[in-house]
């Protein structure tokens, strides 16, 4: 009995340890839910290339600084550079342009892209995080 109470004490502690641990991002800061890999239909129209193909992965990661990130689209699409997210809330992000040509909105598990630069065209309607 006298082992028990102690037993006791240290399993309540390392239980109250463990679900009292931040989430730790391993990100940065103002990243968390931009970066990652999606699946969707990407649609491109550039000088000389028409892409339309479904299930393709899409994947955002940070490039350079913290806060500009790279889209990626693995189908012979160029990617997309330079683009910065302002969070509006914990699920929802936004890229920050003031042009509206070029928005970009990952809103939970969900991918929009209407990107327009230097006469080229790229969309994704339906992308989904994996």
């Amino acid at each position: 009995m006298k082992l028990l109470k102690p037993l006791v004490v240290l399993i309540l502690c390392l239980i109250t340890f463990f679900s009292c641990k931040k989430n730790q991002n391993t990100d940065g800061e103002g990243s968390a839910g931009v970066t990652g890999n999606y699946v969707g239909r990407v649609q491109f129209q550039g000088n000389s290339l028409s892409v339309d193909r479904s299930n393709r992965l899409i994947r955002i990661l940070r490039e350079g600084g913290v806060e500009s990130f790279k889209i990626e689209f693995f189908t012979g699409v160029p990617n997309i550079t330079g683009v910065r997210f302002t969070p509006v809330n914990d699920s929802t992000w936004v890229s920050s342009d003031t042009t509206g040509l070029r928005n970009v909105t990952i809103e939970g598990k969900l991918l929009k892209i209407n990107y327009q630069l230097n006469s080229q065209s790229w969309i994704v309607d339906d992308g989904i995080r994996k």
